[in-house]
């Protein structure tokens, strides 16, 4: 990863773009992970033994933040990224997957709407930071578990070549 802190680019208005995710992969953090990343830091290889697993999400129900914190007085920066995910009706086995979730170190893949692959974990397990299981009061609340999880690091999620996703990291 570069350590670079010279300003050697601008940034060019593109075209319109789309919000929200499409699909997530989660997985327990694999801290002997070695990832192959280009020039321009997108992860195209990776060494691991993790499989990751996947949860549907439905439309508008998932998301990811990044925030980044900066600190002029202690001369740090790094970034706070969290994911949040929702999964619909609290069966005994969701309940379970809840639990595990809530304590497990994770790592995450997350595929946008707009066809962007981005990889959580590289630097630092993420872990549950949030998260709430519920059958709801009326009938149309919502009968199920919502988690968020938060993943601090140096630089932040790193996008992913889609080709490393069931070659190089196994989808169970």
């Amino acid at each position: 990863m570069a350590n670079n802190c010279i300003l050697d680019n601008g940034y060019a208005l593109g075209c319109a773009s789309i919000g929200g995710i499409e699909k997530v992969w989660i997985g327990t953090y694999d801290a002997d992970a070695v990832y192959a990343l280009d020039a321009l830091e997108i992860i195209t290889g990776a060494t691991t033994t993790a499989t990751v697993y996947s949860f549907e999400q439905n439309m508008e129900t998932a998301g990811l933040v990044q925030n980044g914190q900066y600190s002029l007085e202690n001369g740090t920066v790094f970034y706070e990224s969290i994911l949040s995910i929702k999964m619909i009706e609290l069966t005994a086995e969701l309940r379970n997957t809840a639990l595990a979730l809530g304590k497990a170190p994770i790592m995450a893949v997350v595929k946008s709407n707009a066809g962007h692959y981005y990889f959580l974990g590289l630097e630092s397990a993420g872990r549950a930071s949030t998260g709430t299981a519920s059958v709801g009061v009326a009938m149309g609340d919502m009968n199920g578990a919502s988690l968020e999880f938060t993943f601090k690091s140096q630089n932040g999620a790193y996008l992913l070549d889609p080709a490393v996703l069931g070659t190089d990291i196994t989808i169970g």
